[in-house]
């Protein structure tokens, strides 16, 4: 048991470090990535998932990411039981405002492609799109906790989660 939890903690730690000397450069300089892990809920229960690329800086504190989503969303009605499943796929831009080195406000769109399934009826094909803004607060130069309002039709209108900067 104890050599199990000492491997554990030896890869937990490696990876913590290895990302933190990954990101002492600028965080934000063009071709730096950021890894998102969301999940939220109202309506319904889903997650997000996103990888982003810097494309450029916009003075001292505002950068331009560009990136791909994918996402699902599942819902089920309160006045009848009817299921409804979202699965999109769509790329994004965001658009970050960095209030200090541990605090930036972001906000972005995205538009591509969700697949709807209704109860047991075969999946829709449909235009997926939606806004989003929300804080990213970054506890090292690599980690931060997430928290975003989502407007789409095809995920949850809040999430929460985890940004890995690299």
């Amino acid at each position: 048991m104890m050599k199990k939890f000492a491997f554990l903690f030896t890869a937990l730690f490696c990876t913590f470090v290895s990302l933190n000397l990954s990101a002492m450069r600028d965080p934000d300089a063009p071709g730096s990535k950021v890894i998102t892990v969301q999940a939220g809920g109202f309506p319904g229960y889903g997650g997000l998932v996103s990888g982003n690329v810097a494309i450029t800086r916009l003075g001292s504190a505002a950068h331009l990411y560009g990136g791909l989503q994918a996402g699902a969303n599942f819902r089920i009605g309160h006045a009848t039981d009817a299921k409804k499943l979202d699965l999109s796929v769509a790329p994004r831009f965001v658009l970050g405002f960095n209030f200090s080195r541990v605090v930036e406000f972001h906000a972005g769109a995205f538009a591509g492609v969700d697949a709807q399934r209704f109860n047991d009826r075969k999946m829709d094909l449909q235009f997926s799109y939606g806004g989003f803004g929300g804080f990213r607060f970054n506890i090292s130069p690599s980690v931060g906790l997430l928290l975003e309002g989502c407007y789409s039709p095809c995920l949850p209108y809040t999430l929460a989660g985890l940004a890995f900067r690299f």
